[in-house]
């Protein structure tokens, strides 16, 4: 079977990529947290547990991981080309924590919305970040076929 840029020619390789990503099997799914200061290490590493448990206990999950942000200092060319300080902190705008989850594909996607572990975590997680839903950014993404 022919895809569509095969039977297209005039198809650029943006409308070919595109194609690849809307037919991925692969949905990356990333949340950044903004872990409050005073919460104890004990409960973040509950709920770094907990996602990744997801991998046996919701189907369709490849991988899920939790865990903290790292930085790494800019090189001086950087700093200088900008005009920033080397400390690459800021970039992280305040959010310290990190989910990451590939699905195999967008249907199990939809279905971890409300799958019990996931609804489960919420009420153990929530109160750990700073500002409630404001304090939580998550993007979904899909992985093109290479």
């Amino acid at each position: 079977m022919q895809s569509n840029h095969e039977k297209n020619p005039t198809w650029t390789t943006l409308d070919r990529a595109y194609e690849s990503m809307m037919t991925s099997t692969k949905i990356i799914h990333i949340g950044l947290w903004k872990i409050k200061k005073d919460v104890s290490p004990k409960a973040v590493s509950d709920v770094n547990r907990q996602v990744i448990s997801f991998k046996t206990r919701i189907p369709g999950i490849e991988l899920a991981y939790a865990g903290p942000l790292e930085t790494f200092n800019f090189p001086q060319e950087i700093v200088d080309a900008f005009g920033i300080p080397p400390d690459a902190t800021f970039l992280a705008r305040g959010y310290n924590h990190a989910l990451f989850i590939i699905f195999e594909n967008k249907n199990y996607r939809i279905l971890y919305d409300t799958s019990k572990p996931h609804l489960d975590l919420s009420p153990i997680m929530m109160p750990l970040i700073e500002g409630g839903m404001n304090g939580v950014l998550t993007i979904d993404f899909c992985l093109p076929r290479l």
